[in-house]
């Protein structure tokens, strides 16, 4: 971070100085006290497990220089000197000041939104970029009103370009974060039907995922799917400049003549440049196809790139494999809707191994009233892939099964859970050597923990002796 005077900072979200010394210098900003660095100002954000406010003086003793808060806070006559700050509301506070800070950065900020594949593009783009100069990234799927500011505030001067990924289940997230962020190149993925609790409808989403456009910096770049047709429909409406990525005659950077190699892909790119892909999930060519977009719309030569991919690797839990016991693991647990559910589905047919096919599909969540029509679609896809065996958890995901098996799914392949600690031994022993197992669900199911009872059970099993 560049070093921020506590004055300016003050300024920036209209805070009031209630104590200490106010000629200090801000080298960082935090809002853990377990990782505050000296110099650093941490911010009290309130939270729905804990309340920062509780730990201001843990972070004073850590290293913190100042503290933002926005609750009546004591101070201590030891602590006079110690500068607090009061604002209505840390949070909103927070993003005020990296919206200051980024409009100090000389750096090109790419803003990336979309129902499925945010964190998978965002990996990409930091490797693609990172060859044409130093470049920031959020961390993890930091993509909300905290992560997004947390990442900015990690960017320097010296970084010619950050990526920030930004998320939203609720109308006006995009847009406050759009404005905090404020991107040369707005990127929409996709847009599907994905929090629909908040955001109602199809059409809903993509009004949602349209409010990144509304800060694009003067002379921006829309980069969009051009084989979505709600996001070729903002393209149709937006008036600057667009590129656009995917496999149809429409798109700027367009994939054709694609073939499998090992476990990932090598296609043709604008009909004349080979690219490697040596990642599984036929959907990451989509996700490749964006970040070579985010390339054109830079200005860069994508042919300086087009290997760039050799090395590589996606992000956890989006199809990560593992061997345990006589079984494959296929994690691609960290969240799920029903476009990402296909997508795994699809890719799980398509593996030429042998061994059954088990699909463990936990609940897509906050699909609101459409959720049971959802599930039902996702248990009909089923019952027409190659898929041996179906195991669902959780009281939507029954609707999964329950369609799978009234469209022609054997019953004796579909097993129901309510919980993921319903999955007793006495069904993971019911797996057959070399099955693959994809595990998928929404975030807040933790289906990953299912790997965890893998573990236990094929640790506890006593391999088979021979007697002669």
């Amino acid at each position: 971070m560049e070093i921020l005077s506590l004055d300016e900072i003050v300024k920036a979200f209209c805070g009031q100085i209630i104590s200490g010394d106010t000629d200090i210098k801000i080298r960082g900003i935090s809002t853990d006290s377990r990782t505050v660095k000296p110099g650093d100002l941490f911010f009290a954000l309130k939270g729905e497990r804990c309340d920062g406010h509780q730990f201001v003086l843990h972070a004073m003793n850590t290293g913190a220089v100042g503290a933002v808060i926005s609750n009546e806070f004591k101070i201590e006559p030891a602590h006079k000197n110690f500068p607090v700050i009061r604002v209505k509301d840390t949070t909103t506070a927070l993003g005020d000041l990296a919206r200051y800070y980024r409009q100090k950065l000389n750096t090109t900020i790419i803003g990336i939104t979309g129902s499925n594949g945010k964190t998978t593009t965002k990996e990409m783009t930091y490797h693609v970029l990172s060859h044409f100069g130093t470049t920031a990234k959020s961390q993890k799927s930091f993509n909300n009103f905290i992560g997004v500011p947390v990442t900015i505030f990690e960017i320097e001067n010296r970084h010619r370009y950050g990526v920030l990924e930004m998320g939203t289940n609720a109308p006006g997230e995009i847009r406050r974060l759009s404005e905090i962020g404020a991107p040369d190149v707005a990127v929409i993925v996709n847009i599907s039907k994905t929090h629909l609790e908040g955001l109602k409808s199809i059409e809903g989403v993509a009004q949602a995922k349209a409010e990144i456009l509304e800060n694009l910096s003067k002379g921006g770049v829309f980069v969009y799917n051009a084989d979505n047709p709600w996001c070729a429909k903002i393209a149709g409406c937006f008036k600057g400049k667009t590129v656009g990525f995917g496999f149809s005659s429409q798109a700027h950077i367009r994939c054709t003549d694609i073939k499998k190699k090992d476990k990932g892909y090598v296609f043709e790119l604008n009909w004349h440049l080979n690219v490697p892909l040596p990642i599984p999930g036929y959907h990451n060519i989509t996700n490749c196809l964006a970040s070579f977009a985010i390339c054109k719309a830079l200005g860069h030569d994508i042919r300086c790139v087009k290997d760039a991919f050799s090395s590589f690797k996606l992000p956890l839990m989006r199809i990560e494999q593992q061997r345990i016991g006589n079984i494959t693991i296929i994690n691609d647990a960290y969240n799920a809707n029903p476009e990402s559910v296909r997508a795994a589905l699809q890719y799980l047919s398509e593996i030429d191994e042998e061994g059954r096919k088990v699909f463990v599909c936990g609940d897509m969540l906050e699909l609101g009233n459409e959720s049971a029509q959802l599930h039902r679609e996702i248990g009909e896809t089923v019952s027409c892939l190659n898929i041996d065996l179906l195991w669902t958890v959780g009281k939507y995901a029954s609707e999964i099964a329950k369609a799978a098996k009234s469209s022609g799914t054997p019953e004796r392949q579909v097993v129901s859970f309510q919980d993921v600690s319903d999955i007793t031994p006495a069904e993971i022993n019911e797996l057959r050597e070399n099955d693959i197992v994809l595990i998928k669900g929404s975030r807040g199911m933790r289906m990953e923990n299912i790997i965890e009872k893998f573990k236990e059970f094929f640790s506890k099993r006593v391999p088979a002796h021979n007697c002669n």
